[in-house]
């Protein structure tokens, strides 16, 4: 019996990945994530004070938790911000309209799966210097990553003059232990891949195969490493491993002019035909 769901559900949480997020922020509205003070902390050398205007791009932005706090680093910059998301994006535009003008004119927030709809719609060719990508590859399916970070590539600025920051959930995370540790067929799509029971859908890295993935559209790894958190509920005497893989990748050296989307799936049903 395979540890995995059928060809059928795995197809239909891609399917309706967009519409099950939807759901996710109409209930959690903008109370569920803490916006992320920690960015320069954790890449001092990316967000030193840059010598000129620049132009940023938060991918996978929800409601804005990385967004909002990358305005506060740069007084200058242009942040470009999208998810797939519309009720995401509108409580970005929502928390936006109560900046002053100035700042509010600086957030270029917009619709977008980056897996299959080009950034370029939106953003300029080869603008980006500074790319964020936090706990947002992780929603995706593995083999749809790569679409993504090919299309982030071609508003990158060329010659490895960018950077892209990323920081996502680690293999053997609690929670990773707690989908193995359930009835995982179930809620297992396949390796390291899993779905939750609101119908999100949460991937856990090993730093190879994160490497492996930027490698392939001709990103160098500039520094790797895992979070590793041991929180202790005293209650239950329980230990509780937190696992997070944070990374940053250079641009590559030619970025791509264009964008050309994966071929759509074929619907199948519970019967597989």
């Amino acid at each position: 019996m395979s540890d995995t769901v059928s060809d059928f559900w795995r197809q239909k949480y891609e399917t309706d990945a967009r519409k099950n997020w939807d759901v996710f922020y109409k209930t959690h509205a903008t109370n569920f994530f803490k916006d992320r003070h920690w960015l320069a902390r954790e890449w001092p050398d990316v967000f030193a004070k840059p010598p000129e205007e620049t132009a940023l791009e938060d991918l996978g932005c929800g409601v804005g938790n990385t967004v909002f706090p990358l305005l506060e680093l740069d007084a200058e910059a242009t942040v470009y911000c999208c998810d797939f998301s519309k009720r995401a994006i509108d409580m970005v535009l929502e928390r936006a309209a109560t900046l002053p003008p100035r700042d509010r004119d600086r957030v270029k927030a917009f619709v977008c799966d980056a897996t299959c709809e080009s950034l370029l719609e939106n953003v300029p060719a080869g603008c980006v210097d500074v790319a964020t990508m936090v706990f947002a590859l992780s929603a995706m399916s593995r083999e749809k990553m790569k679409y993504c970070v090919r299309n982030l590539s071609t508003v990158m600025r060329d010659g490895q003059r960018g950077a892209i920051c990323v920081r996502d959930y680690a293999a053997g995370d609690l929670a990773q232990e707690r989908f193995e540790g359930k009835v995982a067929a179930n809620q297992k799509l396949s390796e390291n891949f899993y779905v939750r029971h609101d119908g999100t859908r949460a991937y856990y890295f090993t730093i190879e195969d994160l490497v492996a993935l930027f490698a392939e559209e001709g990103m160098e790894m500039r520094e790797v490493f895992i979070h590793q958190r041991t929180i202790t509920n005293r209650a239950d005497s329980l230990d509780m491993n937190r696992r997070w893989i944070q990374a940053n990748f250079a641009s590559a050296k030619i970025c791509p002019m264009t964008f050309a989307p994966p071929e759509r799936l074929k619907p199948t049903t519970p019967w597989g035909k």
